[in-house]
């Protein structure tokens, strides 16, 4: 399985179903323009086709936003969707009246407009009609190849962190192992091959160190070439969750991760998309900007702005700007990094703007410096950083780039306030380390919209605990010696 960069199979999935809802509208409205203009039709569609393409994706970015394309959305009734497809809807079609009328001054037609609204919101209803029946009835039988207490450890993480839409069928033994839990038993890696065909196995999972065992590479070989899957857990993570479990890195995944993000990407058109963004941003959002400054003025007495030094791409130090959100006296016992969402120290007004991202507006001028990226781990004190490295394995790889105003950690995991709070954001800046790419890059600043108009990253308390209570078996188990010598049956 290719897991570099854009090709990973969910982003894949992902454009792809963006790319038709697109697709679909442009459709829609050069029907419309067929069945009111006739033979004109053609002359009237290149006239419009730039606004109706700007629709388009005005459409796809709004149906992105509001998570149709989540794995994790498939919960969301069909009659929601209807309607919030119907709103998405109106804004690309606003985007075409409005673009045609002030750059031509000449109006698309009442005719044209209501047939190619009711034709897309048609083919867009059916198109995530079977999205959304895809979602609730696709599934994936998975079965762990087990060959040590360290083995078994890691289906005790899978079950944390295994996707909605996988099955954990059981595990095959290997070499003899004995299990400790309660999990099902397909049988022995010596009849896998009938093992995956009686039970009708999608993926075969195993651990990193199986794939030093010989005589197991060997048999992953044979089922790779007849079809079935083969791959670590950490790879799977990152396929569906989209994350990597901080238990699984390795020194070797992260060198096979450092070669992922391409240089001419970081250092040209990631900085080039920085400068424009970040000087357009700062004109337009000038007017948000005073607001905020008179709020924080007349409810906290200080400083509006927050200046401090933080450590960039490298470790290198910059002063970040930020609007205060919390009282002047904040750290008065010294930094604290573990500052969550009821943090005493924030203000009424702090909460709110913390909320919303707009204490973040004035970073956007170390955007513009380059100090920062719009895309990118979260910066952090320099001290900080050093109190949470000696606690977590490999937290300073997160300054091997730029950090950024929103990254996947970000949109993924609401303000940390525990060390295993920091660990978990780590899995998803690890994930953006070796996977970043433009393509991703929008997909996070889309996302940026989504949580700022949430007002959050929402916290699932019953996953987390899942998690926690996962990770403490998986530290019993895995340092449990193997009880070699011990044969058990095949159970299909």
């Amino acid at each position: 399985m290719n897991t570099n960069g854009f090709l990973y199979k969910h982003w894949v999935q992902v454009t792809i179903q963006l790319v038709t809802d697109a697709i679909l509208f442009i459709i829609a409205f050069a029907l419309a323009m067929e069945v009111r203009f006739g033979e004109d039709a053609p002359a009237a569609l290149s006239s419009f086709f730039p606004f109706v393409f700007l629709g388009a994706a005005v459409l796809a970015a709004t149906l992105y936003i509001a998570g149709f394309y989540s794995n994790r959305e498939g919960n969301i009734e069909f009659f929601k969707r209807a309607v919030a497809i119907a709103g998405c809807l109106g804004m690309g079609i606003g985007v075409i009246v409005a673009g045609a009328y002030l750059a031509t001054a000449v109006p698309l037609g009442r005719g044209v407009g209501l047939i190619g609204a009711v034709a897309s919101y048609v083919l867009l209803l059916v198109h995530h009609w079977l999205l959304l029946r895809k979602l609730r009835s696709t599934s994936e039988r998975v079965a762990y190849v087990v060959s040590s207490a360290a083995d078994e450890a890691e289906t005790k993480l899978f079950r944390s962190f295994g996707g909605h839409h996988l099955e954990f069928a059981g595990m095959i033994l290997h070499n003899g192992y004995v299990p400790k839990s309660d999990h099902p038993v397909l049988g022995t890696t010596k009849n896998i091959a009938e093992i995956v065909e009686a039970q009708k196995i999608d993926r075969v999972l195993c651990t990193t160190g199986s794939l030093k065992d010989v005589a197991l590479s060997k048999l992953f070989c044979l089922l790779r070439y007849s079809g079935v899957t083969v791959l670590p857990l950490i790879s799977l993570c990152e396929e569906v969750d989209q994350f990597v479990p901080l238990e699984l890195v390795s020194s070797e995944w992260l060198v096979n991760a450092s070669g992922e993000p391409h240089m001419l990407y970081i250092r040209k058109m990631k900085r080039l998309f920085d400068i424009l963004a970040s000087a357009a941003l700062l004109i337009s959002t000038i007017p948000l900007l005073l607001l905020a400054i008179v709020a924080v003025k007349l409810t906290s007495p200080g400083p509006i702005f927050y200046r401090q030094v933080r450590s960039g791409r490298f470790g290198k130090l910059f002063t970040i700007f930020k609007l205060r959100t919390m009282c002047v006296d904040a750290e008065k016992n010294g930094a604290v990094w573990w500052g969550g969402a009821n943090d005493p120290r924030v203000t009424a007004v702090g909460k709110w703007m913390r909320q919303y991202r707009i204490d973040e507006l004035p970073q956007l001028l170390n955007v513009f410096r380059g100090d920062m990226s719009f895309v990118g781990p979260r910066p952090e004190r320099p001290e900080i950083i050093e109190d949470i490295a000696r606690k977590l394995p490999f937290y300073q790889e997160r300054q091997m780039v730029q950090p950024g105003i929103t990254g996947w950690a970000q949109v993924n995991y609401p303000y940390g306030a525990s060390v295993e709070d920091a660990a978990r954001k780590l899995e998803y800046d690890l994930y953006y380390l070796k996977h970043m790419s433009v393509f991703l890059d929008v997909f996070i600043l889309l996302d940026t919209v989504r949580i700022v108009l949430r007002g959050g990253v929402q916290d699932d308390p019953s996953r987390r605990t899942l998690r926690t209570a996962a990770v403490l078996e998986w530290e019993r188990l895995k340092d449990e010696p193997a009880e070699d010598g011990i044969s058990l049956p095949s159970v299909n």
